[in-house]
């Protein structure tokens, strides 16, 4: 019985070639588009999921300001002081983290290796269950003199993993650290990714700054007692607060899941720069929208084919067939290709998963587990018996007189339902087209805004070993040679945030709580960005002391209502400054936010780790330029590979998200817009060969070739623009509210609305037409030949 129905199936198949295509194709894009979608999803959903303890691993977010404004850095002392105040702290650890610093110097032998690495408290690897494959857990970071390895760079370093223990690396060319573990490189999905880790105490010694409590900067993790009430000790953490900071009433912090804050908080430098998790739901909604719309052209297409095989079920009827029987024939036939759909759609989306994971930037695997298999089966059963119900149960009640003479006609709710269905498909279909506008347009918007400064043909890289000290007069020789148009060094980032502080004070301050982002240059610092002055100067050697002075941005100035700010008196951290200039405001976080309140003093050369060397170079052959930098930095630091990073590079860093989201709508909206039209082709063939003697007849009696195709097109721009009166204001919704996550913004433009309905118009009409004037062209005589 079962065999006999899968050879019938496989002949109706074959038979009907072009409807069985149409659904195949359809059905297995959508699915395939699904499956990829799926894989991304599960990627971004399993970041930070891994750890050991989970549900007792919580990061620390400091709070400050009237604003309440949520950073992931707070106090290097933070969870020092909380462990000994708050019993329901079983781990404790602060982290300087790898976005710190650029990439240090490791040597062995005659090998120097650049790697990235972070300073973390001495119980680090009994918070974060990164498995050890060398040394133990509670000793590998006890000892400041300690460093411990990822199993990727022991390789590098010493070409195995095995007894390392006790090996000597030089760190930077000029301390030494004995390997105390090696541990195996972080996963794929964390978001902790180093090669080495060495002890936060080493850090302290170091650099003092990080043990005050009013310096912000390191990242605190904390692993809680089972059981913890988080609200409780939440609670706690302010009562804290409240104790140390008496006078600083704005000022707390958090416990917020280390897991949760992957999807839910993205931070760059201490400031939230926006939330994943938008775009999991956005992509998860694009997901089931396309498969929707795949399922909905197999089922239109399947119930179209089954309305031609009336007379069909009649004879089989006459022969002594039972309606059991043809139930079960109609759904074989339709899980028969289901099926299909779910294989090939399997086949496609392994094919296509190489390009995908270049748009992604992740290296994604399918793999097949439970809640995956059971997800394509229901996919298969569902759309299979949804859209061979139809013609199993309406067209098999019908007596074999009624078929056979033709006096079945398609019901008003079934014709009707199938309409509904077009106009969703397109509905969906506009929605997809509109949205791709509006991202498009605005990641072109934020990437082609000035910043407010030259972000083109800039070469960041870190000032270290021999450089330190000597800033100003490597940057002397920088500026010899051919092609560099200037240079400088920071202490801080130009792109992301730094550190901000309340240190400000002036006259008419009083009791405002208001936080400037610090900026530290060199010489040349303004000039080098091709930052612009509002008023005022920029700092000068020909002026002499400058150490005195400040630049205050635009923001500030408003901020601190000053009128002609340029020669008042301010205090910063308690030092007395004259403000000399108010500089046009500069973008140093993305467009997501506002500009802030900022300042800009002036630094001189130092043993200091945090600088960077800026160099601005002619565009045109820049190999050539940065070959020379490169030899002139060798000779100051024999033993350092030289590494650097383009400024707008970095800039460009920050709409990673963004990018990627334009390009995966792009595509998806793409093939969401093809599966409709295959439904649509299919559909417009049905129609016409539904009333091949109607327009028989219509030709007969003078009826044109574009008067037939106008006639037959109008029946689906009608659809077409029903669809567009529910797309218009369902997209307009949802791309306000995605745009609201922007500071700086783009307004949505009618002509969107106009260019999206003009575009599904005429690729219905030429999906439609092609059919219709098939449909026209076919002689009378062979339409009426049957009457």
């Amino acid at each position: 019985m079962i065999k006999n129905n899968l050879k019938i199936a496989w002949r109706g198949f074959l038979r009907d070639r072009q409807f069985s295509f149409l659904n195949l194709a359809g059905l297995a894009t959508g699915i395939a588009c699904a499956l990829l979608i799926y894989v991304w999803v599960s990627d971004q959903l399993s970041f930070d999921k891994f750890f050991a303890n989970d549900d007792q691993l919580y990061q620390l977010m400091e709070q400050r300001g009237p604003d309440k404004m949520l950073s992931d850095e707070s106090s290097g002392m933070l969870g020092e002081t909380l462990i000994l105040k708050v019993p329901e702290i079983k781990y404790q650890a602060s982290v300087a983290p790898p976005d710190w610093f650029q990439k240090f110097t490791l040597s062995t032998g005659d090998k120097n290796i650049k790697a990235s690495g972070q300073y973390a408290g001495k119980d680090y690897f009994n918070i974060f269950s990164f498995k050890l494959l060398e040394g133990l857990k509670d000793k590998v970071l006890a000892d400041k003199n300690s460093i411990v390895i990822s199993d990727e760079l022991a390789k590098k370093l010493f070409n195995t993993t095995d007894n390392l223990v006790g090996k000597v690396i030089h760190f930077q060319h000029q301390t030494d650290f004995f390997i105390s573990g090696v541990f195996e490189k972080t996963p794929y999905n964390s978001s902790q990714q180093f090669d080495f880790v060495l002890p936060f105490e080493y850090l302290k010694d170091t650099q003092p700054w990080v043990k005050s409590w009013d310096n912000t900067g390191p990242h605190n993790f904390v692993l809680l007692q089972k059981g913890t009430d988080i609200h409780v000790f939440n609670q706690k953490i302010k009562n804290v607060f409240r104790e140390r900071d008496s006078n600083d009433s704005t000022r707390t912090a958090i416990a917020m899941k280390f897991s949760d804050n992957y999807l839910l908080n993205t931070f760059s430098h201490g400031a939230k720069v926006g939330s994943k998790v938008e775009y999991v739901k956005l992509f998860s909604l694009i997901a089931i929208f396309i498969l929707v719309i795949a399922c909905i052209n197999f089922m239109n297409l399947s119930t179209a084919k089954a309305s031609r095989r009336m007379k069909e079920v009649g004879v089989r009827k006459v022969v002594g067939a039972a309606r059991s029987q043809l139930v079960i024939q109609f759904l074989t036939e339709a899980l028969l290709i289901t099926t299909f759909a779910v294989i090939l759609a399997i086949g496609m989306a392994f094919f296509l998963l190489p390009q995908f994971n270049l748009i992604t930037g992740r290296d994604l695997s399918l793999h097949f587990n439970l809640q995956l298999v059971i997800s394509l089966i229901a996919i298969t059963l569902f759309t299979g018996v949804l859209s061979g119900s139809y013609p199993a149960l309406y067209l098999s009640k019908f007596s074999p007189l009624t078929v056979l003479k033709n006096k079945v006609h398609t019901s008003f709710s079934a014709m009707l339902s199938r309409k509904g269905l077009v106009v969703f498909q397109f509905t969906v279909s506009v929605i997809l087209i509109i949205s791709v506008f509006i991202i498009y347009q605005q990641v072109q918007y934020i990437q082609s805004t000035s910043p407010g400064y030259n972000k083109d043909n800039v070469i960041r890289f870190d000032s270290e070993g021999r450089l330190q000290g000597t800033e100003e007069t490597f940057i002397d020789q920088l500026k010899t040679i051919p092609g560099v148009v200037n240079a400088t060094f920071t202490l801080n980032n130009v792109v992301g945030r730094n550190f901000a502080t309340n240190g400000l004070d002036w006259e008419g301050k009083g009791n405002k709580e208001l936080y400037f982002e610090g900026f530290g240059g060199g010489p040349n610092f303004i000039e080098t960005m091709n930052m612009k002055m509002a008023s005022g100067r920029s700092f000068s050697k020909n002026y002499g002391d400058e150490d005195n002075k400040i630049i205050i941005n635009e923001a500030g100035v408003a901020a601190m209502h000053l009128q002609n700010p340029v020669g008042k008196n301010v205090r910063l951290f308690g030092q007395p400054k004259q403000i000399i200039g108010v500089v046009k405001d500069f973008h140093f976080e993305s467009l997501h936010e506002t500009v802030k309140p900022a300042y800009v003093q002036l630094v001189h050369q130092g043993n200091n780790p945090w600088y960077k060397i800026m160099v601005r170079i002619k565009p045109g052959d820049q190999k050539e330029t940065i070959e020379r930098i490169g030899e002139l930095y060798q000779n100051y630091n024999i033993g350092f590979p030289f590494t650097y990073g383009f400024l707008d590079e970095a800039y460009q860093k920050q709409y990673e998200a963004e990018t990627r989201v334009a390009t995966l709508s792009r595509y998806f909206s793409g093939l969401a817009i093809l599966i409709s039209c295959l439904g649509l082709f299919g559909l417009a063939a049905f129609t016409a060969q539904r009333r091949q003697k109607e327009i028989g007849i219509r030709k007969v009696i003078g009826a044109s070739v574009s008067g037939i195709t106008m006639m037959l097109s109008k029946e689906f721009l009608k659809l077409v623009l029903i669809s567009l009166l529910f797309a218009f204001p369902i997209s307009w919704w949802l791309m306000h509210n995605w745009l609201l996550g922007f500071a700086y913004r783009i307004h949505i433009s009618a002509l969107v609305f106009v260019a999206a309905g003009v575009a599904i118009i005429l690729i219905t009409l030429v999906t439609v037409s092609y059919q219709s004037i098939k449909a026209a062209l076919i002689n009378p005589v062979k339409s009426l030949r049957s009457e």
